[in-house]
């Protein structure tokens, strides 16, 4: 594995799993404050909120900086927002220690905007053919973060001590293993994860040019389907998403009872079919399955999963006809993610008005999906998901109203929109540095084996004070015996030049004999030629 990949691994499963050991407590740990539900509602928001913020002003730094600066400043960030939410109960008074949770959880988001410069590094890192598969595989450590954090939560059940006058237990002791984490992290990427070069700057010293750069990217948006309908797509994922979590506990408390263990065993299955589904559409792409098939195949098990979710979920069925819709929908999420990312960013790639704004682009799509994260909690409450009593007041004793069917309607217009721009297209060979030979990305490098060009440098350094002739002396009696053979049936065929190019072999008298075979050989072919 590059260690650039064992980096962005461990930042994945750090912060899926700082993400999960906080929602289990938070509502508790907000009620032992003194908070009210509406207080607890609006930090969940404006968590999602920061993060929402952050994304831009991150990415357009990772393009200004490289990654490692933007990274480092945004884990102190996460840092810092563990501290206040550790510290809270030792405050004065009720509101000051809510206020002091809030504030932790405004650091954390700021912090958790770090996800797109994961997305971001790929595309810059990885050759285009690589990107799919390292991004599936990002998504699954991000799952397996989320099926261990339920671990963590009970490792601190019985937790109860103080230090320094500030009391621990269960609730509050959540800051300090988000401490612990993100300060791992900070190591991991000081460690691990190499700094690329800053993008190069366009050079521009017009200063309305560089107003007009962010009109340029929504220009992009706007007017490229290939760019803009994967912020459709990411939307989608993200509401639909948000659509099961948010609806899962109250409708299988009205049909079966069921409690946060009951609904905590489902979550858990859909975490390990998540993974599964990362570790297919990581093969799947290296065998050599496309991108755009993989979305497609993605698009349709969500509409069908989405669809049998409206039809079965109705007081009186099995739980297994309740669960199925459940983890079908799940299921084709990683065939929504990964290629749906792998897809913009070659958009990205052949669109050259928006070269030195892929951290930008990134963050800009993800917080579409950010958008997704914000809208459906609300529209899903409001307008989909019935009270119990409206389920026995109807004729069906559905879940959920006709307005539920958004959810697969969504994954429909995302399915015709991809079909009307049509699968991308790719990039010539002359256009992939990856393929070429010789050529490489800044953390992939190709493993072709080719002769040194006339242009190249010497491999060692003695070499470099061998006598400079000797190159165009090669050349000259490749041309001439290319010329002879048009002529005679005679063809020269000369030693490669790493004959000449062997650290180990320093010759110089070899060296000599050779160069006058060759200057004879080639007079001799010369002469035949004429």
């Amino acid at each position: 594995m590059e260690p650039f990949v064992f980096a962005l691994a461990t930042l994945s499963l750090a912060d899926s799993i700082s993400f999960m050991i906080v929602t289990p407590s938070l509502a508790f740990y907000i009620t032992s404050l003194g908070g009210s539900q509406d207080f607890y509602g609006f930090v969940l928001a404006i968590y999602s909120f920061m993060s929402f913020c952050g994304k831009p002003i991150l990415g357009r730094w990772s393009d200004a900086s490289s990654f490692n600066a933007p990274y480092m400043a945004s884990i102190s960030l996460s840092v810092l927002g563990g501290v206040f939410y550790t510290i809270a109960p030792a405050l004065a008074d009720n509101r000051s220690a809510l206020a002091s949770v809030a504030l932790g959880r405004i650091l954390g988001g700021l912090g958790r905007a770090n996800s797109a410069l994961g997305f971001a590094y790929v595309v810059r890192a990885c050759p285009t053919n690589q990107r799919t598969s390292i991004t599936a595989l990002l998504g699954g450590v991000q799952m397996v973060g989320m099926a261990i954090a339920p671990l963590f939560s009970a490792f601190l059940s019985g937790v109860k001590f103080s230090f320094l006058g500030v009391p621990f237990d269960n609730l509050n002791s959540v800051g300090l293993l988000l401490v612990a984490f993100n300060l791992a992290s900070q190591v991991v990427v000081y460690l691990f994860l190499p700094d690329l070069p800053a993008v190069e700057d366009k050079g521009s010293d017009d200063e309305g040019d560089k107003e007009s750069e962010w009109l340029t990217m929504f220009r992009c948006i706007l007017t490229k389907p290939h760019i803009g309908v994967p912020f459709f797509t990411i939307f989608t994922f993200n509401f639909n998403f948000q659509f099961i979590e948010t609806a899962l506990a109250p409708a299988s408390f009205d049909m079966f009872e069921w409690g946060p263990v009951e609904v905590s065993y489902v979550l858990g299955v859909m975490a390990v079919l998540l993974f599964v589904g990362m570790a297919s559409v990581h093969k799947l792409s290296q065998s050599g399955v496309s991108d755009f098939k993989l979305l497609v195949f993605g698009l349709f098990g969500n509409t069908i999963g989405y669809l049998l979710l409206y039809m079965m979920w109705h007081r009186g069925v099995h739980y297994l006809a309740f669960i199925s819709p459940v983890f079908l929908g799940a299921g084709s999420f990683p065939f929504l993610g990964a290629p749906n990312r792998s897809l913009f960013s070659e958009a990205v790639d052949l669109a050259p008005e928006l070269s030195g704004f892929e951290g930008t682009m990134q963050a800009l799509l993800s917080m579409s999906s950010s958008i997704g994260g914000f809208v459906s909690p609300s529209v899903i409450t409001h307008y989909c998901l019935r009270t119990p009593e409206e389920v026995s007041s109807s004729n069906d004793g559905k879940e959920f109203t006709p307005v539920a069917l958004l959810s697969p309607l969504l994954s429909i217009l995302v399915l015709i929109a991809i079909f009307v721009a049509g699968a991308p297209e790719k990039k010539s060979a002359a256009m992939e540095p990856a393929e070429i030979s010789g050529v490489d990305t800044p953390l992939f490098h190709t493993n072709v084996t080719r002769r040194l060009s006339d242009g190249d440098a010497p491999s060692d350094p003695v070499s470099s004070h061998r006598p400079n002739k000797r190159r165009s002396l090669i050349q000259t009696a490749r041309s001439a015996s290319l010329r002879g053979s048009m002529f005679t049936p005679m063809t020269l065929i000369l030693p490669d030049d790493e004959v000449y190019e062997d650290d180990n072999n320093h010759d110089y008298g070899t060296y000599e004999r050779n160069k006058s075979m060759l200057i004879k050989t080639r007079n001799e072919i010369l002469v035949d030629g004429r």
